[in-house]
């Protein structure tokens, strides 16, 4: 049997640990990437698309990139890194970008770095999708009280996607924040590719404590699952502040299994990060 390489769909925002991650998996050959589409978070959703569809030019690659809408009247960090056009982003939702790539291949893999509101209101207008998604990677899943950034703002969202058959893959902060970009990384890697090194200036700015690489993980998880220990559970969210802290996972009795990352070997996550950048991208 001929191997088929994964449908990738990616969801996220420009923070500098998104861009680092959009990089590697421009890099990757072993996946193709169908489209992606932009949620709230470092940035409006729509500079961040932008910002990714100037990567991707510079990349030699044309994705269909749909942006998505603010979630929340926050700063955003309002800076271009990657110029491009308005005119090269889709005209259709970000929603809609999810739906049509889920319809196309049938075995789509999601990863999710920002919140969960596209990948919900694409399974709410078109639930069908359910059957063409396989995976869902997602950045959060704290318990115990303990809250995710990216689940606080659309619990509800959260809500709609834990009461799915799709796999859930569940990767909390207080594990993605731990890897940290050092300066004598930064040395290694730089040089070597100027889009890259565009991307490694920003964090350059940053003091090591701000240097997150919790995207770059996240796409380590899609790639090697083997380098994790998890928990396997039923979950539910808390979505009203009567019920707890807004965003909290807690443990249920479904017989619907996630599994929610407990430990990673760090060691050899970054020498995927590295082995990923140092491949150059030049695509056939």
């Amino acid at each position: 049997m001929d191997y088929e390489k994964p449908f990738i769909f990616i969801d996220t925002n420009f923070g500098l640990d998104e861009a680092l991650m959009i990089k590697m998996a421009f890099n990757s050959f072993d996946f193709e990437i169908l489209g992606m589409s932009t949620s709230d978070g470092k940035m409006n959703p729509v500079l961040a698309a932008e910002n990714i569809v100037g990567l991707s030019t510079e990349e030699g690659l044309f994705l269909p990139v749909a942006a998505g809408k603010p979630f929340s009247d926050y700063q955003h960090l309002d800076k271009e890194i990657f110029s491009t056009t308005k005119d090269y982003i889709e005209t259709i939702s970000a929603y809609e970008n999810i739906i049509d790539k889920a319809e196309d291949c049938g075995r789509l893999d999601i990863i999710a770095t920002s919140g969960l509101t596209n990948i919900a209101k694409a399974l709410e207008e078109a639930p069908e999708i359910e059957d063409y998604i396989s995976h869902i990677f997602i950045l959060g899943g704290e318990t115990d009280e303990e809250v995710s950034g990216t689940f606080i703002e659309d619990p509800e969202a959260v809500d709609k996607i834990l009461n799915t058959s799709i796999d859930l893959f569940l990767l909390p902060l207080g594990i993605a924040n731990e890897p940290l970009l050092s300066d004598d990384m930064i040395v290694k890697l730089y040089g070597k590719d100027k889009n890259l090194d565009t991307i490694l200036d920003e964090f350059k700015n940053e003091p090591l404590e701000n240097r997150l690489l919790k995207a770059p993980l996240l796409l380590y998880l899609t790639q090697a699952p083997e380098a994790f220990i998890f928990e396997e559970s039923g979950f539910g969210v808390i979505t009203s502040d009567l019920e707890g802290e807004v965003g909290s996972l807690y443990r249920t009795n479904s017989r619907k299994k996630n599994y929610r990352v407990t430990r990673v070997n760090e060691e050899v996550f970054y020498d995927f990060l590295l082995g990923s950048l140092w491949v150059l991208n030049h695509r056939a």
